[in-house]
């Protein structure tokens, strides 16, 4: 079986920190890409955290997204617009962010 190519954002978030120890027992997945909101001079499991960008997640199948609800939703532009899945486990979205997402649903898993 293939593996899949995991981004993580948020990565220096606890869950992001728990998903980076899950990520390396996991053989099914090979984690390519962490990212963060701002830069972090330090690497996990060999990957150096970049930032949110179409550079970041080109060579990924999934990002899962355990960041804020402003960077989730610049996130799910980015992923949207590349065509990868994500798995969306932030919280604290207000009403409109809620409907963005839903848009966003609508528009691209139709």
């Amino acid at each position: 079986m293939k593996k899949i190519n995991l981004a993580i954002s948020g990565c220096m978030g606890r869950m992001g920190q728990q998903l980076i120890k899950s990520s390396k027992k996991n053989k099914n997945f090979r984690l390519v890409t962490l990212t963060e909101n701002w830069l972090v001079n330090k690497k996990f499991n060999g990957v150096k955290p970049e930032l949110n960008s179409d550079k970041a997640f080109k060579n990924i199948d999934i990002i899962i997204d355990f960041t804020v609800p402003d960077c989730t939703l610049e996130i799910l532009k980015i992923a949207a617009k590349l065509k990868k899945k994500i798995v969306i486990g932030t919280t604290g979205f207000n009403k409109n962010q809620e409907n963005e997402i839903k848009n966003f649903q609508k528009k691209y898993l139709s």
